[in-house]
């Protein structure tokens, strides 16, 4: 058996802990359940995980203004709309709660605004940035919401990051999407989201 094919049928048993009950899937972040429902039409993700981890890891290193980052995600989901391959994603993981211990959690978010900022500026794209916070079954997350503009190509696109600390643990959802129908189906499968906390 291949390297590549042995990789491919493990890394779903080693990367997931989940048990499975009427289309939900239950994923645990240290001593928390999280139960999440993809929408219909999307499906899960498991390839380029390791690729888009290192993107994101080289992009947050270029960040001075944040701690220093422990690389230790843990990515538990991601799902896509059926006919993309790189827009209306879902992605949920967890790391280590450093950056939240150090600025607290207002003072984690205003770093990873400017820090947004400071990028969509340096790729010459136009980006409206706000922030809200919302209950998701009595866990307050705080949310980054992105509308993007890129010039060059015509496009516009929205991204929404869901942060909270749960367990001693930074959890975040984010989401990516191009089209209004598709934000609110995001938006209602993370609202729909169920936890258990130990």
């Amino acid at each position: 058996m291949s390297q590549k094919l042995m990789r491919s049928l493990l890394f779903p048993s080693i990367l997931l802990t989940t048990i499975t009950t009427f289309g939900q899937k239950i994923y645990k972040i240290s001593n928390t359940k999280w139960t999440f429902a993809k929408p219909d039409n999307y499906k899960t993700r498991i390839d380029n995980f390791s690729s888009s981890m290192k993107k994101g890891d080289s992009i947050i290193k270029q960040n001075v203004t944040l701690a220093k980052q422990n690389n230790d995600d843990i990515i538990l989901v991601s799902v896509a709309k059926s006919d993309s391959s790189d827009i209306n994603i879902i992605m949920a993981d967890y790391k280590s709660n450093s950056n939240i211990k150090t600025f607290t959690m207002k003072g984690y978010i205003l770093k990873l605004v400017e820090f947004l900022k400071y990028n969509y500026e340096k790729m010459g794209s136009n980006a409206t940035i706000s922030t809200k916070e919302v209950l998701i079954d009595k866990v307050r997350f705080s949310v980054i919401e992105t509308k993007i503009y890129h010039k060059e190509k015509h496009f516009t696109y929205w991204t929404s990051m869901y942060i909270t600390e749960l367990s001693n643990k930074e959890f975040s959802i984010s989401a990516t999407y191009d089209n209004e129908k598709d934000k609110n189906i995001i938006g209602e499968s993370i609202l729909k989201s169920k936890f258990i906390i130990n």
